[in-house]
């Protein structure tokens, strides 16, 4: 089966799981660079009285492979979610807009960030010298 034939079983599989808002497939498999053996990464974000657990069983069973990471987007850090909506295919999004609204705040608040964020590494890197 194709990463779109399995995108296209998911969206059917995780539809109604009560609690999510948004299921992105990212990395590799989202960007098409992946091999065979490469694992399979989702983010999500829910609300209250969402089973991370349950969906992660339910991806697990649905793509037969235990190779899935499943990283809650609201809690993820900002280049992670960055990279989330950079690379990101929706999977299952619960109203229109949710992943727009996932995208601009991660893009923009990345914006915000990475040069402070460049600016800090290289200050230690000039601290531990050659």
């Amino acid at each position: 089966m194709s990463d779109d034939d399995s995108l296209v079983t998911l969206r059917r599989t995780v539809a109604g799981i009560p609690g999510l808002t948004l299921l992105v497939l990212f990395g590799s498999r989202a960007r098409g660079d992946n091999q065979p053996s490469s694992d399979w990464d989702f983010g999500y974000v829910a609300s209250r009285g969402f089973d991370p657990d349950r969906l992660l069983a339910v991806l697990v069973d649905a793509l037969n492979s235990d190779r899935v990471d499943l990283v809650d987007l609201r809690r993820a850090g900002a280049q992670l979610r960055y990279r989330a909506a950079r690379d990101g295919r929706v999977v299952a999004e619960t109203a229109n807009g949710e992943f727009a609204r996932f995208w601009f705040d991660a893009v923009s608040f990345w914006c915000d960030v990475q040069p402070l964020l460049r600016r800090g590494y290289d200050a230690v890197l000039a601290e531990l010298g050659p």
